[in-house]
């Protein structure tokens, strides 16, 4: 009988199997897998070069199935993907070519900074392409539609009873061809052949190179200088005698794209990082320069007022205000223009631009040959698009196999090179980004690429380990500040007992700040009172990136209690540019009169001479620009702006409105449009002190059957969201 009941269960998989064409492994599956998933198109356009890449990973001890289809929709890859996973343990997979992109949507907070309108934008530029889809099997997705214009875009909701945090299961990567000009099939082609060519040079990580660009971290030297700390914890091997490590910043020379290009060109580059602003089509590498004389702070006024000028000449009311700006402000007349009109002007202009960027037919003209860029910025890696910066690098002919990059805008307060030192001691690049993904990011390329460890320890055979429990305890006291982080993921990922007592132990012990920061990203992953109290020391961190981050964790939390460390830091580390404007940002969440007993007290007790009144100033005019929230809870305000308020919320979590914004919820007087904004805008307090008192009415709301479905199915959505 059980025979019957296996032999049944084959003859069902095979029958579900059958639109997709299977090519097994070179090498028998033990304990891992990998996979190529492509359409039908390009496996016979690019046969060969595929099966090159399945021997060399089967070489590797990866052994890799090929799999292509005409696929028609998402759920069909996911299929395949889930039972390879099952049968075959699975690691990964690479989709090539034209694969079905999910577009997610109610799913923004899963993203680090993308908080685009859903109802009021465009359905395409307001919804996340994500291959989280595929690679997390545990979050859920209810079909919404399918693109009429661009059939290959499937629309989905993130379900409501969701798990609301990504896990990946296994990583996933993509390559598809560009719109440079060249035949997509022989793109394809060429980039599996350098692939295959750079899986046998058995290259160790120990070429280095990172830009900061204009823009980036408010410009602050603070935040910039401890990246070659870090790097020195997580990479030693750039540091010695053979290695190499190079850190750019925009202003180290005025148009700083010539020696990026050149850096990018080396034959011998390994790992490259850009923390920059982005486009679709674009690096912004640079601004204007600054100047030090009359002549060139003229010139770049000029310049400056030209540009302005031919953004508003379309629109003649804006033109004449930005005259009349100009004239009464400035005291400025049109000759500060002059030319913005002229096409020899407007072309001199262009050229001048173009110099502080890097555009896409750039890239494929100088080949770079870094063999991994990370692009920390928005757009980069925007698949959707037909030709975008993270394709163009991987499909040019230079070295360079394998980005990972962001598909919309993403947090510039966010851990770019979180576990960095994985990919030094041997991790594939898929590896490394399971642990670190989000909503946007995504690996452009081959996701298997892995260097020869700098040192004794094999990371890619560490996750290929089953769970240990006690080895990932061991593995906490390995000299290597990203072992220790790979542990304290694996912990934290297999619900060890006492995880948080760990992580808060490990915070306050470790000398390493990159373990440190991993100790508090998962405290606020956990959001329990080790993670509350652990901010009064993180405020005070050695470190620049957890001193500016605990300022953004406190007042998500909103407790009045972090008031009086948030105004000292703001006094006391206002050199660290970015942790003053953090604290300016967000005083708003606090009790108003509290921040001002904080600033009296701090003012009348700091060491500072200089400065304090000016600071003083600005902090009391930041605790008193309250308005988004009076003209919120006011019914006199017009619905239009309260939504708008409703949504900055988001981003800055009144905690001490949220009296009034349940009231609002309750009132049988607010409109149903509103009150659908504010739950939403809710749903971001998931570690507000007030979360209990809005899950509470969220759970009234969802249950209530007076109330509209509309209604009920927002409060239910934030309920579940503030609950998991």
């Amino acid at each position: 009988m059980r025979k019957l009941i296996i032999g049944s269960l084959m003859f069902c998989s095979i029958l579900s199997l059958q639109a997709q064409t299977f090519v097994k492994p070179t090498v028998k599956v033990k304990d891992t897998s990998f996979a190529v998933i492509t359409d039908k198109g390009t496996y016979q356009a690019c046969e060969a070069e595929l099966k090159a890449y399945q021997e060399i990973l089967g070489k590797e001890g990866l052994p890799t199935f090929i799999i292509y289809n005409e696929w028609k929709k998402p759920e069909d890859v996911k299929k395949v993907i889930t039972k390879l996973y099952k049968r075959d343990k699975l690691e990964g997979v690479i989709f090539v070519g034209n694969i079905p992109i999910p577009m997610l949507r109610k799913a923004q907070h899963m993203t680090s900074a993308f908080k685009m309108d859903e109802k009021n934008n465009d359905w395409r530029d307001s919804s996340v392409p994500s291959d989280r889809f595929y690679d997390d099997f545990d979050l859920q997705f209810d079909f919404l539609k399918q693109d009429s214009v661009e059939n290959n875009f499937f629309y989905y909701n993130l379900a409501i009873k969701s798990p609301q945090q990504i896990q990946c299961d296994i990583y996933s990567a993509r390559v598809k061809a560009v719109d440079s000009g060249e035949n997509p099939y022989t793109q394809i082609s060429r980039y599996f052949k350098k692939v295959v060519a750079e899986h046998q040079t058995n290259n160790k990580l120990d070429q280095f190179f990172s830009y900061t660009g204009d823009g980036s971290y408010s410009n602050s030297l603070t935040a910039w200088t401890p990246e070659a700390f870090t790097i020195r914890e997580q990479m030693p091997g750039i540091f010695d005698k053979n290695g190499r490590a190079r850190f750019i910043r925009y202003n180290f020379s005025d148009y700083p794209k010539d020696d990026v290009i050149n850096m990018l060109k080396r034959t011998d580059l390994d790992l490259s990082i850009f923390h920059e602003h982005g486009m679709p089509e674009r690096q912004y590498l640079s601004g204007s320069p600054a100047t030090n004389r009359w002549n060139t702070h003229v010139d770049a006024m000029k310049y400056y007022y030209r540009s302005l000028a031919r953004r508003k000449q379309d629109n003649k009311k804006s033109f004449n205000e930005m005259l009349d700006m100009m004239k009464n402000t400035y005291g400025l007349d049109s000759i500060w223009i002059s030319g913005y009109d002229d096409p020899k002007v407007t072309t001199e202009d262009s050229l001048l631009d173009l110099r502080t960027g890097i555009i896409l037919s750039e890239i494929t003209e100088f080949k770079p040959n870094s063999r991994i860029v990370i692009f920390d910025a928005c757009y980069n890696g925007d698949f959707r698009e037909k030709d975008y910066v993270a394709g163009r690098y991987i499909m040019s002919e230079g070295k360079c196999v394998t980005t990972f990059a962001n598909s919309v805008n993403v947090l510039q307060d966010k851990m770019a090179n979180e576990m960095l030192g994985l990919l030094a001691m041997g991790a594939r690049v898929g590896q490394w980004a399971k642990l670190t993904n989000i909503l946007e990011s995504h690996i452009t390329g081959d996701p298997t690429l892995c260097f020869q460890s700098i040192n004794e320890v094999d990371a890619n055979a560490l996750f290929k380990e089953p769970y240990n429990e006690q080895r990932m305890l061991k593995l906490l006291q390995s000299p290597y500040a990203d072992i220790q982080n790979f542990a304290l993921h694996n912990l934290y990922r297999n619900d060890y007992p006492g995880i948080s007592d760990l992580l808060r132990k490990t915070f306050d012990t470790s000398p390493f700040m990159m373990v440190r920061f991993t100790s508090l990203a998962l405290l606020e992953k956990i959001g329990d009172k080790n993670f509350r109290e652990v901010l009064y020391s993180a405020i005070t961190d050695s470190y620049e990136f957890i001193r500016r981050t605990s300022i953004r964790m406190m007042q998500h939390v909103g407790l009045n209690e972090y008031v009086y460390p948030q105004i000292k830091a703001y006094v006391e580390d206002n050199l660290s540019e970015r942790v003053a404007f953090n604290v300016s940002l967000g005083l708003q969440v606090f009790d108003q009169a509290t921040v001002q007993a904080a600033i009296d007290k701090i003012m009348s007790e700091t060491y500072l001479l200089q400065d304090k009144e000016e600071m003083r100033k600005i902090l009391e005019n930041t605790n008193n620009s309250r308005s988004m929230q009076k003209e919120l809870l006011n019914k006199d305000t017009s619905e239009r702006w309260r939504i708008l308020y409703c949504n900055s919320l988001k981003n800055y979590m009144a905690h001490t409105c949220v009296d009034g914004l349940l009231a609002l919820l309750t009132d049988s007087d607010e409109s149903e449009k509103l009150k659908i904004s504010l739950l939403e805008a809710l749903a971001w307090f998931t570690h507000s002190y007030r979360k209990h008192d809005i899950l509470q009415v969220c759970n009234q709301l969802r249950k209530d059957k007076n109330l509209s479905d509309n209604l009920r199915e927002e409060a239910n959505r934030t309920y579940y969201r503030l609950k998991n």
